[in-house]
């Protein structure tokens, strides 16, 4: 097996362990591999929605060169992509990250009236900009030194838009791949997967793998992690430490060709220099315990996989790190550590717990097992980890300070009928450390009903899901219960699909914080072919309604001379129980219609709003005092509806050189605070070239 082939095993084992062990956020939501640029998730948190900044954020080029690096044909591709566009804000520019501030100041403010130092902002004036991008993507493949293939891959992009790039000209990605039968040599960016506690993460640098006979296999990384080119030579905003990494793994096949045991050494020192010494609002020198943090740390780890004819997978892999939390000198007596308030003669570190102040190295382990089993139309999935809370692995960005087991099970009872359950437990506080211990337990079961007598394309699914949390000192003791339902039947080549959920969400402290919400939601997608008319339509709509108190009850007045009240106490000071509703509301509606010849339409319209109600206290008007319950209620909300509109005309009718014009708007209104509005004409032009492999 090839260096590449036995790559691939190890990322699709790795994503298929992933996708075992993780935990659907949804009765219908289908699981996807995690990527690597993206921390994981630890289940005892709640997820956090992308804010709106964090949504607006530039993103990477993209050249979508699929399955070609794997064709052994010699082929090269190149695309150039031309656009120009011209974006008007209206309303509150100062809201929108299309347009700069320099921009707002040159054409919608007055001058200032001294001893102002700034003007203010014309009524009514709508800020435009022009703004060109031109992306030059080109990916050569051809034989090198008899049996091995080169290949060279670069993506450029220059423009002067900073919502699309912080750079007026950057190396979105390069690489130079050297590949054979037992070798593999990759020099810029390459995705390094070593195990999933060692090396798992996009590093820019040598990557290199060989086989030894037929058993072995050496791999080898050195380089940096950045988050782009352009951040090792320039100070860009909110750019991270540049870290040297390095790292190896040995692996050896045993017992057969499926099953391997390998040990991984991983490195990763954050360069201190590489940002900042200095605070950038008070200008004084930053401190150890100053976010961000630059660490060091080493990893060592030894892992296994082991695969049976019959049906059985096993993984496991047990880790050992040693950090440095924080790189930087701190001057306290005891390690670096200041001396504890009530007694001098202690130390105020916990070493249980990472300290960033602590002059020295911190160790700590991390396991996992994993494991799955198949028998005739049984199968069974588990997985157990528990990483210490001084156990870090930065080059795979795991969690700390988890404990965490899923254990699920799948059984086709009759040919129309598969039954699935899960149950999953996580608690944290794994040394005692925190003084409390927080605790998740989730059982959920769901039945599929598919290849009915009556309607063999219908799809029926239903289940319930149910999350617990709880801490051990009574400062967290909230449920949630959540059944569900969605029905998938095709029409021909129309699908329909119409879903019930609710979610019952009970805070048995904080009444404050229960609430009951409903939601519903039907879409359609259509796949059309009429006369060599490609025309695809799809619609969705989803509502989602809460109920919920938000001024039911205020927790107590600590007793003197306590100044907050003991963990577990409730809140039980009645004051108005009126119950308040809100909603969300998004709908979205998309047509894709592809000419035999020439054209390209394309459509989309998307609305997303919010009515928001919450109490709040009334004043008298003559005395000030705060007016008893009932309180007043308060409404707030957003609707954000947007559409866009897109011609492509295929040039000779090419479908390598294409020019699109396209027309977006959208409308941002709030109920508390000023609206504004975005509209983006633009022209581009797609050029393709080269030869490619079958």
């Amino acid at each position: 097996m090839s260096p590449m082939r036995g790559l691939k095993s190890v990322l699709c084992v790795a994503l298929l362990a992933a996708m075992a062990a993780a935990q659907t956020s949804s009765g219908t939501s289908t699981q996807t591999p995690a990527d690597p640029n993206q921390p994981p998730q630890n289940p005892l948190q709640e997820p956090q929605k992308p804010t709106e900044e964090e949504q607006n954020r530039p993103q990477a080029a993209r050249f979508d060169i699929g399955d070609r690096t794997a064709s052994n044909e010699d082929q090269h591709i190149g695309e150039l992509r031309l656009t120009t566009r011209w974006t008007e804000v209206g309303g509150d520019p100062t809201r929108s990250f299309r347009v700069s501030q320099h921009e707002i100041d040159r054409q919608c403010m007055t001058a200032p009236v001294p001893p102002a130092t700034t003007g203010t902002l014309i009524p009514g004036c709508i800020v435009g900009r022009q703004n060109n991008i031109a992306e030059f993507n080109y990916f050569l493949d051809r034989r090198f030194l008899g049996t091995r293939r080169f290949q060279f891959l670069s993506m450029y992009r220059g423009t002067e838009d900073a919502s699309v790039d912080p750079e007026h000209n950057s190396l979105q990605k390069a690489y130079v791949r050297i590949f054979g039968p037992r070798d593999e040599y990759i020099i810029g960016d390459a995705l390094v997967n070593f195990s999933r506690l060692s090396f798992n993460q996009n590093i820019k640098g040598l990557n290199a793998t060989t086989k030894i006979g037929e058993k072995w296999k050496v791999s080898g990384v050195g380089g940096v992690f950045i988050d782009r080119y352009g951040s090792l030579y320039k100070d860009l905003e909110g750019r991270p430490y540049m870290a040297v990494v390095t790292g190896g793994r040995v692996e050896r096949k045993v017992f057969n060709q499926d099953s391997t045991f390998g040990f991984n050494v991983s490195s990763s020192r954050d360069i201190v220099e590489s940002l900042s010494l200095f605070d950038a609002s008070t200008g004084a020198p930053l401190t150890a315990g100053a976010s961000p943090q630059p660490a060091l740390n080493h990893v060592t780890s030894f892992d296994t996989k082991l695969l049976s004819k019959k049906g059985l997978r096993l993984e496991a892999e047990f880790a050992y790190s040693f950090t440095d939390f924080d790189r930087r000198f701190s001057s306290g007596p005891f390690d670096g550590c200041p001396a504890d308030t009530t007694n001098p003669l202690v130390s105020s570190c916990d070493t249980r717990s990472p300290q960033p102040q602590l002059n020295r190295i911190q160790g700590d382990w991390g396991g996992r097992l994993e494991s799955s089993y198949r028998y005739k139309r049984l199968s069974v999935r588990g997985s157990y980890v528990r990483y210490q809370p001084n156990f870090a692995s930065i080059n795979a960005r795991q969690i700390s300070d988890l404990q965490d087991w899923v254990i699920r099970t799948s059984y086709e009872l009759t040919d129309w009928l598969t039954v699935d359950g899960a149950v999953r437990r996580s608690n944290d506080n794994l040394r005692e450390q925190k003084g409390f211990q927080t605790t998740l337990w989730g059982p959920e079961a769901r039945f599929i009903l598919h290849d009915l007598p009556f309607y063999k394309r219908g799809v029926f699914e239903f289940g319930y899901r149910h999350r617990d949390v709880g801490a051990s000192d009574g400062s967290a003791n909230r449920f949630v219960r959540t059944p569900y339902a969605e029905f998938t039947f095709p029409v021909k080549q129309t699908y329909f699909t119409v879903g019930y959920e609710r979610r019952q969400a009970q805070d048995q402290l904080d009444a404050r914080q229960t609430s009951n919400t409903d939601r519903v939601f039907v879409g359609l997608r259509g796949i059309y072919d009429i006369g060599n008319w490609e025309i695809n339509p799809a619609f969705r709509f989803e509502l989602e309604r809460q109920s919920h108190r938000p001024a039911i009850c205020e927790f107590p007045t600590p007793v003197a001379p306590a100044t907050a009240n003991p963990a577990g106490t409730p809140c039980s000071v009645l004051m108005d129980i009126a119950l308040v509703r809100d909603s969300n509301r998004l709908g979205s509606a998309t047509l894709y219609i592809q000419a035999p010849r020439w054209f390209i339409l394309e459509g989309a319209f998307r609305a997303s709003s919010s009515t928001l109600t919450s109490l709040a206290a009334a004043t008298d008007p003559v005395t000030g005092v705060l007016l008893p319950p009932p309180f007043q209620p308060t409404a707030n909300g957003f609707s954000r509806p947007s559409y866009r509109g897109a011609v492509s005309y295929k040039i000779r009718n090419d479908e390598n050189m294409v020019f699109t014009f396209s027309f977006e708007r959208t409308n941002n209104f709030y109920f508390t605070s000023p609206n504004y509005d975005e509209r983006i004409w633009a022209g581009s032009l797609l050029y393709r070239f080269g030869r490619q492999g079958r």
